[in-house]
């Protein structure tokens, strides 16, 4: 199993515990501090919404388990 993200970028993983960075899907900006989230085996999760500060784009950071076939 993997773990997919959208509006982040994976950092490191420890079983269904997640650190990420939140990343802009407009225009590739990335924070530079850690999140963490917990993932639900075989389900997603959203994390909270964000705003881009380079272009404003606002939107959220989805986390969920993907398999690897």
């Amino acid at each position: 199993m993997a773990i997919e993200m959208t509006g982040a970028t994976v950092v490191n993983t420890r079983g269904t515990v997640v650190t990420f960075r939140q990343k802009c899907e407009e225009c590739g900006y990335v924070f530079d501090y850690n999140k963490t989230t917990i993932v639900p085996a075989y389900g997603s999760r959203k994390v909270r919404p964000f705003t881009c500060p380079r272009c404003g784009n606002r939107q959220e950071v989805t986390a969920r388990y993907v398999r690897e076939d």
